[in-house]
């Protein structure tokens, strides 16, 4: 019988995701875990799995298949490198991704509603023409806004919580967090759903290897601190000490 990879793993460890990162290449892992996994959070019943797929895809507009969910819902934990011991709980959200081109474009456009409104030029006493301040959180939030945009990714987190367009995403997505009690899923089931829209596939793959090289890196500078801090607890030995004599 052959030999089980990591990457065959359904929901590594702590310990086997610090390995996997550093044998297979991000992109290997982020099309094993959107193409080949059930979601832990639905580990024990994939049915539901599906019903729920099937929940998100009715309120989006969109086919079952075009709904993922990421995150420690989909992992069994956190993919942070200074949580990778935090387990998947019940306080925990379920993290949805959508893959939709169309989906994608109307929030991104809704999105510049906002921007609209923030970036707008005003006009003084003379009719003369005056450019918009924005602050450092508008600044910040355009500026993640075009990011991800240009990744192929919309984040509702992009906008401030009195976007018309985030307002409409999360209503949506609190109505399916309803939906999702009447399925009566398990005790240990979260009942929040947060979510996020890919322009393709390709670009979901993009977004999660993305962040599982972030996650390999974080493990580098854990392990290089942690070396460092050994090697400086190591005390030298006297250069004044001599044999005792015999």
């Amino acid at each position: 019988m052959a030999k089980k990879t990591l990457l065959a793993e359904e929901y590594p460890t702590a310990d086997q995701w610090k390995k996997l990162v550093k044998q297979f290449s991000p992109d290997a892992i982020a099309h094993k875990l959107l193409l080949s996994s059930v979601p832990y959070v639905f580990r024990e019943e994939p049915l539901k799995f599906a019903l729920f797929k099937k929940t998100i895809a009715d309120a989006f507009e969109v086919a079952p298949t075009d709904v993922f969910i990421v995150g420690s819902g989909l992992a069994g934990r956190s993919l942070k490198g200074h949580d990778i011991e935090k387990l998947y709980s019940s306080e925990s959200d379920i993290d949805t991704l959508i893959i939709s081109e169309h989906l994608f474009a109307k929030y991104v456009m809704k999105s510049f509603e906002w921007v609209k409104e923030v970036t707008s030029p005003d006009y003084d006493e003379n009719d003369n023409f005056k450019v918009a301040k924005l602050n450092d959180e508008q600044t910040t939030q355009i500026g993640r806004l075009s990011l991800n945009a240009c990744k192929g990714i919309w984040r509702p987190d992009s906008l401030p919580s009195e976007a018309k367009a985030r307002e409409e995403f999360f209503a949506k997505f609190s109505d399916v967090s309803l939906k999702t009690l009447g399925l009566q899923l398990s005790e240990d089931t979260v009942s929040k759903v947060n979510g996020r829209i890919a322009r393709s596939f390709d670009d979901a793959v993009k977004d999660l290897s993305s962040s599982l090289y972030r996650l390999k890196k974080e493990f580098e500078d854990i392990e290089r601190k942690a070396n460092t801090g050994n090697t400086n607890n190591v005390k030298p030995k006297s250069v004044n000490s001599s044999p005792q004599n015999s």
